[in-house]
């Protein structure tokens, strides 16, 4: 499996509705997602799979660290449950929406496991401020 891969960019609708790319959805048919965010830039968007990993993760966490228990809780309770409509959308709760600065337009960026949703403007101020890692980084991975 290719895993998500790309950069599409949508307009949200009146209703906190954003699609998802025909080939995100092909990634994970017919199974709902978990929308969370865990950082502050931006949202994460998991298919089930990958989700049932995090989520071992997470109990692990909690158990092995008890003293982390306020960040199990914002984690936890920064997470959703999304399932695309017949049309391919998923909404994105107004909470969420604020939180990640999603305005009219979001932009979703393939990462392999999972999908990210950013504000278009705050996506581009985080590129350009990482750009001096790329000739750190990029001979990392591709050679």
């Amino acid at each position: 499996m290719p895993g998500f891969l790309g950069r599409y960019e949508f307009q949200i609708d009146e209703k906190g509705r954003v699609s998802l790319p025909s080939a995100y959805r092909k990634a994970a048919p017919g199974d709902p997602f978990v929308l969370l965010q865990w950082k502050p830039t931006h949202l994460d968007l998991y298919p089930q799979e990958t989700w049932a990993s995090v989520q071992a993760k997470l109990l692990e966490f909690r158990r092995a660290q008890p003293e982390g228990g306020a960040y199990f809780r914002r984690i936890i309770s920064n997470a959703v449950e999304v399932e695309p409509d017949k049309q391919g959308r998923i909404r994105v709760p107004g909470w969420l929406r604020k939180s990640a600065a999603l305005e009219s337009q979001v932009l979703l960026i393939g990462a392999v496991d999972r999908v990210e949703l950013w504000s278009p403007e705050r996506f581009q101020s985080e590129l350009d401020a990482g750009s001096a890692e790329y000739g750190h980084f990029a001979p990392q991975i591709f050679g």
